[in-house]
């Protein structure tokens, strides 16, 4: 079935197909033109310009994400990555950090359920749906906060020979880079200073920077074959814009 959906979609969007959408695939054609008048963004992730639909219902923001290369709707390998990335990006961008709430996914006609949040239209979109929390993060903030940061690229660096994990996310459309920093020892003083080296990295010499938060966060390691959470001082996630020096 998905398949099947995978390649009718790309071949309406082609101008390849023989006969119209409603004709064949009804219920295709009206998901299709339910999302044609939704507002629309465009985004790039890991090589993928994603398509981002939005709507709006009272306090909850549906979001579609459509994966393209070649002008054409991609499941090339990655594309659901991808959409998550920029997913995340959007809802940092739009409630805060960690400031939104995902809802629980439900398989829709047609289409399936990737995980606890995200699922997968009957065309082969990705789509998930959130609102923008008030008050304390809660558990499910922390099962959120994990798949979020397991999207990100981590690498190894250091700062006064304390090891640190460091993980980024693609940057937004708005400029927000979002970083994360553990600290094997040493203090959130040598955190701090550790991200101010690697911000100013970031933003080439013809730049300033924002800093737009600055918090705790948490890691997930492996200890005597159990998965354990560290929330800690040494771990604190950072997001910032570059800006241009007048």
């Amino acid at each position: 079935m998905l398949k099947a959906a995978a390649a009718f979609f790309v071949a309406a969007l082609s101008a390849c197909s023989l006969k119209p959408m409603y004709e064949t695939d009804y219920p295709l054609y009206r998901e299709y033109k339910y999302w044609e008048t939704s507002d629309k963004d465009w985004y790039e992730t890991d090589n993928f310009k994603i398509l981002v639909n939005r709507y709006h219902e009272n306090d909850t923001t549906t979001l579609r994400l459509v994966p393209q290369r070649k002008g054409l709707p991609s499941i090339e390998k990655g594309y659901v990555y991808a959409a998550q990335k920029t997913a995340f990006n959007i809802m940092t961008s739009d409630c805060g950090s960690p400031a939104y709430t995902l809802l629980p996914s439900v398989r829709p006609r047609g289409g399936r359920r990737i995980d606890r949040y995200f699922f997968q239209n009957a065309d082969l979109s990705v789509g998930v749906s959130y609102v923008c929390q008030t008050g304390k993060p809660n558990e499910n903030s922390l099962f959120q906060d994990a798949q979020k940061w397991s999207l990100a690229e981590r690498r190894w660096d250091k700062i006064d020979n304390i090891n640190a994990y460091v993980d980024t996310l693609p940057v937004n459309n708005d400029g927000l880079h979002q970083m994360r920093i553990r600290l094997f020892g040493g203090t959130v003083n040598d955190n701090k200073r550790l991200a101010r080296r690697l911000i100013l990295d970031a933003c080439d010499s013809t730049t300033d920077f924002k800093i737009l938060f600055d918090e705790s966060g948490a890691d997930l390691a492996e200890h005597k074959g159990q998965i354990e959470i560290v929330s800690d001082d040494n771990v604190r996630v950072y997001g910032f814009v570059c800006r241009l020096v007048p």
